[in-house]
């Protein structure tokens, strides 16, 4: 079916679905945002996050941890608990692992969590946007990275403290935690790379989908995909290093030096150069597209990161709505002259 679309002041793409199957009569409506929006949208979230004081930031980043030994604990007790059907089929095992792992992603995306890989992207958005200093693009980082790995470690221990530790998942731990640190500095530092490529785009994703479905979709596939090729995601390597430390299977100088630096700096890379520079660069100002319809991404972008509009924001006149997209521009992301 050939899509429409609609006023910049509704600003999505709505995809029509036909009424065959529909009890109720009604068409089903899917809307999805352009990709220009969703990266302006990225930026400003990077810009909400830098305005934000330390201590949210650092409590979002904090949970964040958390919620990512939920996800890393599910997949190695699920995954390393079956061996009838996984010691001879590592490709099996590694799906089954790509399947489960994601929920963290899913819990922290939703409820406007905040990890480091994903505010490497947003941050730099919005310095490039000019909508953050460089200063406080370096604080949030800061923060996120500290958050992260301190909520991660206090899973990990308190999955110690629950026996979870033990048998096939201590086990599989203990594998896992072996592979990450005895590779390359150079080939960690590029499986970084690799990696918060695919989490930035689920960020960017989840951004484009405006129902609960259409985010977990968005989420599950870039996150499932660096998960099986066996990309390296700093966060992850918190709680699942963690968790082997406490083990007594690996050291704190092999996890830092051989893991988690490189993987901090190519999850960095990825973010701010990759992603946010190039989308700058076809949407945003790198590229000297000039945005449009900022108050409605702006209100976008506080929405989704649980942050309610000031009351002098909230007043502010709607001068947006004399703007009329062209559709299909919207649909590609192209700037409209004059707009």
């Amino acid at each position: 079916l050939k899509p429409f679309f609609c006023s910049s002041k509704d600003s999505l793409q709505r995809l029509p679905v036909s009424k065959q199957g529909n009890m109720g009569g009604a068409d089903v409506m899917s809307m999805v945002k352009g990709p220009k929006e969703a990266y302006l949208g990225l930026a400003e979230k990077g810009k909400l996050t830098c305005d934000e004081s330390s201590l949210k930031v650092f409590g979002q980043s904090f949970i964040a941890g958390c919620y990512i030994g939920f996800g890393a604990l599910l997949a190695v007790a699920i995954s390393g608990s079956m061996p009838g059907l996984t010691d001879n089929n590592p490709g099996l095992k590694t799906l089954i692992f790509a399947f489960l792992f994601p929920v963290n992603l899913v819990l922290i995306i939703l409820t406007g969590g905040i990890l480091f890989t994903g505010t490497s992207a947003a941050a730099p958005a919005a310095f490039y946007e000019g909508k953050a200093k460089a200063i406080d693009v370096a604080r949030v980082l800061a923060l996120s990275w500290w958050g992260n790995v301190l909520g991660s470690l206090l899973f990990a221990a308190f999955t110690v403290w629950c026996q979870l530790n033990e048998g096939a998942t201590g086990e599989l731990a203990a594998e896992i935690a072996y592979k990450k640190v005895s590779k390359p500095f150079d080939v960690t530092f590029a499986k970084g790379i690799g990696c918060n490529w695919m989490v930035c785009m689920a960020v960017f994703l989840s951004g484009q989908a405006q129902d609960f479905t259409g985010k977990c979709v968005a989420i599950y596939l870039p996150i499932s995909t660096f998960v099986m090729i066996g990309f390296e995601h700093i966060p992850a390597n918190f709680y699942l290093l963690a968790l082997a430390m406490l083990n007594g299977d690996v050291s704190f100088v092999d996890v830092l030096v051989k893991n988690w630096i490189p993987t901090t700096l190519g999850n960095f890379v990825s973010g701010a150069m990759i992603v946010a520079g190039s989308y700058s660069y076809f949407f945003g100002k790198l590229g000297n597209n000039v945005p449009r319809e900022e108050r409605k991404i702006l209100e976008s972008a506080r929405k989704s990161m649980g942050i309610d509009m000031r009351t002098d924001e909230a007043n502010e006149p709607d001068l947006e709505a004399k703007n009329v997209d062209d559709p299909v521009a919207g649909e590609h992301g192209i700037q409209v002259a004059g707009a």
